[in-house]
């Protein structure tokens, strides 16, 4: 070494020994460095051969590089494995992978395998290879995507999932590049193209039951809404058909089946889909907990987490960091569920019970989004089941928003009830009957107790509709209520100034005739007021019809109180029914004999138009 210095120089020996020593350091390098070996091709497991730990990877901060700039020797410096495979932030970004793979067995070779990366979210990605050992490519490059419609895809599968074959046993390598707005790195697998369709049955099917129950819940809340008209169920049935949007968008099964010819339109869809489910959701849950009355301020702040929603949702479809929008929606769904628990709590104070529910339902959300969040922010390993999770969750919270609806119904109806029952007990206490206006019972012993302490002579009529139960099983109760109000106003209409007709209950009535009136005038009122019952009743275009059966009792001659003289009428009408083709009406006393001289001939009543 001396001898050398002594013959180059002390600067050319000196330069010689770090140049040596580089030398020395960069070989000591490369030893350490991780070299990359082919990953044996074999009959894959039940989940597939995992393919993670082997890749190597680079970022392509350019965007524009090619396949050639990848095979190059600079780039292929940058590529390296990660230290765990599954964890990273979600970014936008476009990065490249690189695989090398061999068979183990020489009667694999030409057999065909699937190469599943598992996202539907990715907006291209390009297969390359393989590659045999003289770097010769063996088959055509494969691109396809979200932003490619989706007869480009391989196996026909929502996943990007490309098929390949080896030529030879020697080592083979595969490049991919992604871009994507969440590219990360992926949970890569290699199966056999059967194993791996009958692996997706399960997923198929959990996805089928999940649209079926949210189509099922659409139709809960279409029916809410249009019997009720509230915009409650406005935003529950909104929120379920952006929640099935979005899952199917997740799923890819929007770009597969409605635009499958049209990827901008399912890129639109799954970029707006998510948001719109959040503000509908929170729309929900402020008029289900009624924010505006028990708790204004936190209304204010959900109205302004639906602000930010909205302009993010704007600058995603026309502005350059769509992933904004989708970090939003993350930070919303977190937040929002915190205020409107708290919102919940307030609500529970006043004894609302159906915030029991609620606060049931977004605590299920939160539980199960929150590990594809935290993954998404590269906190937590990424695996496939996160997203079914995740749906499950969501459907779930839906039903149980759908239970609490009820159970909000149910309150609303139970004090409806109340009020109508409170209703009925202050008419009843002014003597009215609240649907057709006649005196209710009250009012008609009011009335007979005033006429019977002036000792005024009265005849009692009791009557009671013949066909009516028919009415109101073929035509519902709105058609009964119908005849029941047009047959009070034809017997007001027959009755003189202090006459009065009273419903006793369902449809018996009660008719107080003033004065004392021979039997022949009575009898002709019967008649009257019979032949007035019969006539046609126009409901909704149909013609109802009923009859009338009569009992007629006297003061003071059938009785000295009202108890006794509706008996005694009540005795008589009865008597009529039982009669088969007689007078449709009966004097209490038998032994009258104006009751056949002006009597209609009972007839069966029917209901055209049925």
């Amino acid at each position: 070494m001396k001898r050398l210095a002594r013959q180059l120089g002390p600067q050319r020996a000196l330069r010689w020994l770090l140049a040596f020593v580089l030398a020395l350091l960069g070989q000591a390098a490369l030893s350490q460095a991780p070299q990359a070996r082919p990953v044996l091709l074999q009959q894959a497991a039940a989940e597939g051969l995992r393919l993670a730990p082997s890749m190597q990877y680079l970022e392509d901060d350019s965007r524009s590089l090619s396949l050639a700039d990848i095979l190059g020797p600079e780039q292929q410096s940058r590529l390296r494995f990660v230290d765990a495979s599954l964890v990273g932030q979600e970014a936008d970004r476009v990065l490249w992978f690189k695989l090398t793979l061999q068979l183990s067995r020489p009667e694999d070779v030409g057999r065909e395998w699937v190469l599943v990366v598992p996202t539907v979210s990715t907006h291209d990605l390009q297969f390359y290879g393989p590659f045999d050992s003289q770097q010769r490519a063996t088959a055509e490059p494969v691109t396809t995507g979200m932003r490619h419609a989706w007869r480009t895809r391989p196996l026909s599968s929502e996943q990007m999932a490309w098929r390949f074959r080896l030529t030879d046993m020697q080592p083979h390598t595969v490049y991919f590049r992604v871009e994507s707005t969440f590219a990360r790195i992926y949970d890569v697998r290699l199966w056999d193209p059967v194993d791996y369709l009958q692996h997706t049955q399960d997923k198929r099917m959990f996805d089928g039951v999940s649209y079926g129950l949210l189509m099922g819940l659409m139709v809960f809340g279409l029916i809410l809404l249009l019997v009720f008209g509230e915009r409650l169920y406005l935003y529950y049935l909104l929120s379920c058909v952006w929640a099935l949007v979005a899952i199917a968008g997740f799923n890819g099964h929007v770009l597969r089946y409605p635009f499958a010819d049209l990827p901008a339109a399912a890129g639109v869809a799954y970029t707006i889909a998510p948001a719109l489910w959040v503000i509908c959701k929170l729309q929900f849950g402020r008029h289900l907990l009624q924010l505006r009355h028990y708790s204004p301020w936190l209304d204010l702040v959900v109205r302004g987490i639906l602000v930010a929603l909205a302009l993010a949702t704007l600058y995603a479809l026309w502005g350059r960091h769509p992933l904004l929008m989708f970090r939003l929606v993350q930070l919303s769904v977190v937040a929002s569920t915190l205020v409107l628990l708290v919102g919940a709590l307030f609500a529970l104070r006043r004894r609302y019970w159906p915030a029991v529910l609620y606060c049931v339902g977004v605590a299920l959300l939160l539980a199960g989004i929150s590990a594809i969040i935290v993954a998404s922010w590269g906190w937590l390993a990424w695996t496939p089941s996160q997203m079914n999770v995740t749906q499950a969750a969501l459907v779930g919270e839906l039903v149980v928003f759908a239970v609490a609806m009820a159970s909000r119904l149910k309150l609303v109806l139970r004090s409806e009830q109340a009020l109508i029952q409170r209703t009925q007990q202050l008419v009843e206490a002014l003597g009215t009957d609240a649907l057709t206006g006649a005196a209710s019972r009250s009012g008609l012993q009011s009335t007979a107790q005033r006429w019977l302490e002036q000792q005024r002579p009265f005849a009692l009529l009791a009557l009671d509709l013949d066909g009516f139960k028919a009415v109101n099983d073929r035509h519902g109760h709105a058609a009964g209520d119908a005849v029941l109000m047009t047959l009070v106003s034809r017997v007001k209409a027959q009755l003189g100034p202090e006459d009065l007709v009273a419903r006793l209950g369902g449809d018996e009535f009660a008719v107080m005739i003033s004065g004392e009136r021979p039997d022949h005038a009575l009898a002709s009122l019967a008649t009257q007021l019979i032949n007035a019952a019969r006539e046609p009743i126009d409901y909704e275009g149909r013609a109802l019809k009923v009859g009338l059966s009569m009992g007629i009792a006297r003061y003071p001659m059938d009785g000295a109180d009202l108890g006794t003289l509706l008996r005694t009428a009540d005795a008589a009408m009865y008597r009529s029914k039982q009669q088969d083709g007689g007078p449709a009406y009966r004097f209490a006393n038998p032994g009258m004999g104006g009751e056949t001289a002006y009597a209609p001939l009972r007839s069966s009543p029917q209901t055209p138009g049925a």
